[in-house]
């Protein structure tokens, strides 16, 4: 079975997934943030070489980066092996080191999203309107489960490439 055709199924099964259920919301949206840095494609020139890691940011303290790192620290994603980091918001060197960043509603995403725009990093939230507010990708919850709405001109302005797969399982897509 096609390796993509089984994270695209995976994906399709957390998008339908309760949050009230065994699986906590934490590690729902760990599992998206994890195959979201399989569906989208970094230029070259966003790794040091072709075996660098794919750095997943987790901005302040949060739940779903502690389940981010338990779960898919040294797994691999796209051929690069996957590195957790917390970064703070302050510091705009450690976002851009980042090729997935997620910004926790707790944060303050606004200057996050600044601090990284114009670099090849994919930008996930929480907050609301997120990927109105030029965020790619924008956890929500509808009918008691997570799903999320995806911002392709916002990835395209960093350089990335959101696959097809991964935008016709989104609840949405914003054209911002």
């Amino acid at each position: 079975m096609n390796a993509r055709f089984v994270v695209l199924s995976v994906l399709l099964v957390l998008s339908v997934l309760p949050a009230a259920r065994a699986e906590s919301e934490p590690s729902v949206k760990a599992a998206y943030l994890f195959n979201f840095a399989k569906f989208v494609e970094w230029p070259a020139s966003a790794f040091a070489s072709a075996q660098a890691p794919i750095v997943l940011g987790v901005v302040g303290r949060d739940a779903v980066g502690d389940e981010l790192a338990r779960t898919f620290a040294g797994t691999s994603a796209n051929g690069h092996p996957v590195e957790v980091r917390r970064v703070a918001a302050s510091d705009a060197a450690a976002l851009r080191s980042c090729h997935l960043l997620f910004i926790p509603a707790s944060e303050r995403a606004d200057a996050v999203l600044a601090a990284v725009q114009g670099h090849p990093v994919l930008v996930v939230g929480e907050s609301e309107n997120f990927a109105r507010r030029g965020g790619a990708l924008a956890f929500v919850k509808a009918e008691g489960t997570v799903k999320f709405e995806a911002n392709p001109k916002a990835a395209s302005r960093s350089g990335l490439t959101v696959s097809s797969k991964l935008l016709r399982v989104a609840r949405g897509v914003v054209e911002r």
